[in-house]
């Protein structure tokens, strides 16, 4: 939180809701058309008059009529519908002059020689007000009418606005944003900190708010009500204040009191009381979705470290359990074992210690992919010799499989990591013999693709599940377990995928491939030029 005076420059609200800035617009007083403005409105009436007086003059110098008070009726009706009330009542007095000039006996007086005639003309200044004033009326419900929806519009966008937000300190800065604009005043929000009140977001920033305004926006936050110094304080801006509701009252919004503005009116007070609500409900949406975050984070990790410690245990137990047994044989019984004996255990002890380097190379080769901290070393990397390495591991490993290895006729060298190629290839590798069952024929297959290279690992084992295919190369996604030679703990795809987009290239999973079985796993790197 900011401190309280000055107002600290780092509540400047951001421009989230910026594009509200031209929404806003001062209440309408319904005297405004006596201002300067009004000047345009008085011209057109009385040129509307002068137009009904000529056309009413070329009418009856063609065909006299008993009556064309009709004529100056259009005319009121006109000036009533586009400038309302009071130049509408304009309009009527001066048809009423014009008819009874030009047109009441004797003309071009304003004197009246019939009494009837005087009857018709007062008849007719009635109705002429009359006219003007509903309207005028109707013209000024219209008017209001199309306010409250654009009111309405501009309170539903705000809405929505804040609705997009999900950090709580954006809520703010929008919501005193919308309230400058709307407002035409400078606004502040305070939220409770240990206590007290202390300043969350103004607009402007820059504007004065001192202890005096601090103590009354503490009574409104006391209260849980509306409060505002009083307009004869001696301090030259007061400070309207209201209280921001959730469960409890955990801030106030405030507007400043310019003397030389005015109190608020109605309209605007039940704006900044709709304001405030749509700004407490935000602020509320943005506390919960952040408690739902952090929530959501703390069970995945709780989730993913059960799932590795899962993993680990299990996959470490058997590899363990063979070194723990061949060492205690060694140990117990080694000067009596024949030297063909002694020797098979010590590879034993080799080989799964190597399984072993492998998973733990695998946990930290997904610590730094997730950390992008892979570096990559590249050299030029003959194909063939990565997928010769990959069987070797797997066959070491004690895959009983059949494997196969095409490599196109003058296929170019690649520009990669050696060692981190090496390993993805060998992940790929050990998948398809762990999931594919001891009968199965791998082939790995490598081909010029335009200006890529296509590495491949196929098996004809039973296929990938068609649940589980589009999160293979998910952490600690698992298939069916049919055959041995790879790691288990759901992590060797994960890496391989890694791998590959840090060459910035793209790996993909296809099953089944063909017969309804099989599962082809392909990689495309980017071609360079050839070393010469």
């Amino acid at each position: 939180m900011a401190a309280i005076s000055p107002l600290s420059p780092r509540t400047k609200p951001t421009p989230a809701v910026d594009g509200l800035s031209g929404l806003g617009r001062r209440f309408p007083s319904r005297l405004a058309w006596f201002e300067g403005r009004a000047l345009g409105p008085c011209v057109w009436s009385t040129v509307a008059v002068a137009l009904a007086t000529l056309t009413g003059i070329g009418i009856t110098s063609f065909a006299p009529l008993p009556n064309v008070s009709m004529v100056f009726l259009l005319a009121v009706v006109f000036s009533a519908t586009v400038f309302g009330i009071w130049p509408a009542l304009l309009t009527s007095v001066l048809s009423f002059l014009a008819y009874n000039f030009f047109f009441i006996e004797p003309h071009y007086t304003f004197s009246v020689s019939q009494p009837h005639e005087l009857l018709a003309l007062f008849i007719f200044l009635i109705i002429a007000v009359l006219t003007a004033i509903l309207a005028g009326r109707a013209r000024l419900q219209a008017t209001k009418a199309i306010e409250r929806a654009w009111a309405s519009r501009r309170l539903y966008e705000f809405a929505r606005r804040l609705s997009s937000l999900g950090n709580p300190q954006e809520v703010l800065d929008g919501a005193v944003l919308q309230v400058h604009h709307e407002l035409r005043r400078a606004s502040v929000i305070l939220l409770a900190d240990r206590g007290s009140l202390a300043v969350a977001a103004a607009c402007p920033p820059e504007h004065a708010f001192g202890s005096d305004a601090l103590s009354v926006a503490q009574q409104a936050y006391a209260r849980g009500e509306l409060t505002g110094a009083e307009p004869g304080t001696a301090a030259p801006m007061s400070w309207l204040f209201l209280p921001l509701r959730q469960e409890r009252t955990v801030g106030v919004i405030g507007v400043v009191r310019n003397p030389t503005e005015g109190p608020l009116e109605p309209e605007a007070m039940t704006l900044l009381r709709t304001l405030a609500e749509l700004t407490s409900t935000a602020l509320e949406r943005a506390r919960l979705g952040q408690e739902i975050s952090s929530a959501r984070t703390a069970a995945e990790t709780e989730r993913m470290r059960n799932i590795l410690l899962s993993s680990i245990s299990h996959d470490f137990r058997t590899p363990l359990a063979s070194v723990l047994g061949a060492a205690t044989s060694l140990i117990d019984y080694g000067a009596k074992l024949p030297e063909t004996a002694r020797r098979d255990l010590l590879v034993q002890v080799k080989d799964e210690a190597e399984h072993l380097d492998g998973m733990v190379r695998n946990l930290l080769a997904m610590t730094r992919v997730e950390a992008h901290a892979l570096e990559v070393n590249k050299d030029w990397v003959a194909v063939r010799a990565l997928f010769d390495h990959a069987a070797s591991v797997a066959r070491r490993r004690g895959a009983v499989q059949t494997f196969g290895v095409i490599v196109e006729n003058d296929l170019p060298f690649v520009r990669a990591d050696p060692t981190l190629l090496g390993q993805a290839l060998t992940n790929l590798v050990g998948n398809a013999t762990r999931h594919a069952g001891s009968k199965a024929h791998v082939t790995l297959e490598a081909r010029r693709d335009g200006a890529g290279m296509l590495l491949s690992v196929t098996d004809d084992g039973p296929g990938i599940p068609a649940k589980i295919l589009p999160h293979v190369f998910e952490r600690f996604v698992h298939g069916p377990t049919l055959g041995d030679g790879g790691q288990s703990t759901g992590l060797g795809l994960a890496i391989a995928k890694g791998i590959v987009e840090a060459h910035q290239g793209t790996i993909s999973a296809e099953s089944p491939v063909e017969g309804r079985r099989g599962t082809r796993i392909t990689v495309r790197l980017p071609l360079t030029e050839e070393p010469q």
